[in-house]
């Protein structure tokens, strides 16, 4: 087991029975040094106190678990509120919530789509988005899909 999927599965130990969730693990390398980003998320969003709460739970267990031998920095964070949606179950639980898709080719007549998410079946993303001054709305297979996040609207 590598060094992601052990603190991820720590991660999902250590919440258990909370109201946060996993959003994923990094750990890299910058320049010289290494960095472990845990991102939670929480219904209603995460706040600073969560952070710092997740920060000295999570610190607590690495260093009784002691498996990293690089020295590294901690970081806990939210995964934002830009977050890329990964997959369709992410995007399912995104019904309802304004959102940047970018498919792979044009679609009318354009390739960037800033919308609501009206509903998810089988794979096909159904969002209603503005074009000038008109509401449309466009089924967008989620294999077409070359980037999709949540966004914020203006």
């Amino acid at each position: 087991m590598n060094i992601v999927e052990k603190v991820k599965e720590i991660a999902i130990k250590k919440i258990e029975n909370t109201d946060y969730s996993l959003y994923d693990v990094e750990y890299i390398k910058e320049g010289t040094e290494y960095f472990l980003r845990i991102y939670f998320d929480k219904n209603g969003s995460l706040t600073l106190d969560d952070c710092v709460k997740l920060s000295e739970l999570m610190a607590e267990e690495l260093d009784r678990e002691d498996f990293i031998k690089d020295k590294y920095y901690l970081e806990i964070s939210s995964p934002g509120i830009e977050r890329e949606l990964r997959n369709l179950e992410e995007i399912k639980n995104s019904v309802g919530l304004h959102t940047y898709i970018k498919t792979y080719e044009k679609m009318d007549n354009k390739k960037e789509f800033y919308g609501d998410i009206l509903s998810v079946e089988d794979d096909n993303i159904c969002l209603e988005y503005k074009d000038k001054t008109k509401t449309k709305t466009i089924n967008i297979n989620y294999k077409k899909i070359a980037k999709i996040r949540l966004a914020v609207k203006f």
